[in-house]
């Protein structure tokens, strides 16, 4: 079904519509991909361009997880330059085919955390994940948990297509779906937010709880900002009147 979905091509005249709406540099680029099959959601350019722009600046680390055709990496490339390090992971050894100058691909599955620690420990830590591979439950919670603490001081965590946690004949998932990575992420907001509700500020903080910036919900994508965080502290400016 997701196939399905996302494998539609855009007609030209789609594409010069596209292009002439563009707000960002990433949908631009997106328009005027003419390498590789490219398909993710459009709306996750926009998005990707907010966190990731910051980003371009320095020689950054991606990882990518789930390779497709291999257009994603020629977009990350373009947009990022040749002075960044891209990695990508998938099961199939015919995506070997899509290395090049500083583009590296690692066979392997997602499930599996001996070989993503192996991975990490190679090319690591990264300043941006991307984990867009079989998008089940148990894979992105394996991914999630394995690689978050590879992740640079203030990288990014993306994991597209969460719409599968609300899928039912083929993920297993439906709204509310206690085993679902939506409910798994909902529960980061807690950790988030464990300042106020462990039993004292004196108490050990979860690793979570200090690296977690931000978590931002979209329309079938999740993004996890990481950044060393201490515990809020209110401040009273100004006099009163």
């Amino acid at each position: 079904m997701l196939r399905g979905l996302r494998e539609a091509g855009l007609t030209k005249r789609q594409r010069l519509i596209i292009l002439w709406s563009a707000r960002t540099r990433l949908e631009r680029l997106a328009a005027l991909h003419r390498g590789s099959r490219l398909f993710k959601w459009w709306h996750y350019y926009e998005i990707y361009d907010r966190y990731f722009a910051r980003l371009r600046r320095r020689n950054v680390k991606l990882l990518e997880i789930g390779l497709g055709y291999g257009g994603s990496l020629q977009l990350w490339r373009r947009y990022f330059g040749s002075s960044a390090k891209i990695i990508g992971i998938d099961i199939r050894e015919t995506c070997k085919n899509f290395e090049s100058r500083n583009t590296i691909i690692e066979i392997g599955s997602q499930d599996d955390a001996e070989f993503l620690n192996d991975v990490a420990r190679r090319h690591g830590p990264f300043d941006i994940v991307i984990d867009d591979g079989s998008h089940h439950y148990n894979h992105q919670l394996v991914t999630f948990k394995t690689l978050f603490p590879h992740i640079s001081a203030e990288g990014v965590y993306s994991c597209e297509d969460i719409c599968t946690s609300y899928w039912e004949d083929e993920f297993g998932g439906g709204p509310r779906v206690e085993h679902s990575y939506v409910e798994f992420v909902k529960t980061l907001v807690d950790e988030l937010n464990a300042w106020f509700w462990r039993d004292s500020v004196e108490a050990e903080p979860n690793s979570l709880t200090t690296s977690m910036h931000a978590i931002h919900f979209y329309p079938a994508l999740v993004i996890i900002e990481k950044r060393p965080t201490a515990h809020p502290v209110v401040t009273h400016i100004g006099r009163e009147v």
